[in-house]
């Protein structure tokens, strides 16, 4: 069976319509802030916020959902990691834990992110409210 230059032109077009729409879906799954809801101790939810542009916390975000949040969760309420609003842990332990990881359940991130990076991740943990 032969088929026309015609209708495999529709085809091909169809196809690649399909599989550029999927493709968008997915591309924005994976860009979109999210910000699922976070349930609080007291049963009520609560969205997660987003520090104001231009901020430190807000820079902190930006590299939390990149590095971070595949473990402690998009909104930090944790998932493989531990939930992190309302850490009391000082600013020098947190940027410890940051930079040389803990054996067995953190990875280092020395070597990727800079001191001005971890000073910002911090800014956005402690912008997490209880």
């Amino acid at each position: 069976m032969k088929l026309s230059l015609k209708l495999k032109g529709i085809i091909l077009g169809t196809v690649a319509g399909l599989a550029a729409i999927g493709i968008a879906f997915a591309a924005g799954e994976i860009f979109q802030t999210k910000t699922r809801l976070a349930v609080a101790s007291g049963g009520a939810e609560e969205a997660l916020v987003i520090p104001p542009a231009g901020t430190l916390a807000n820079r902190g975000y930006k590299l939390f959902l990149n590095n971070c949040a595949h473990c402690h969760g998009a909104d930090a309420t944790g998932d493989e990691g531990p939930d992190l609003h309302g850490v009391t842990k000082s600013d020098a332990k947190i940027a410890g834990y940051i930079k040389n990881g803990i054996k067995g359940e953190m990875p280092k991130f020395g070597q990727k992110l800079s001191d001005a990076d971890v000073k910002a991740l911090i800014a956005f943990i402690r912008s997490l409210k209880e």
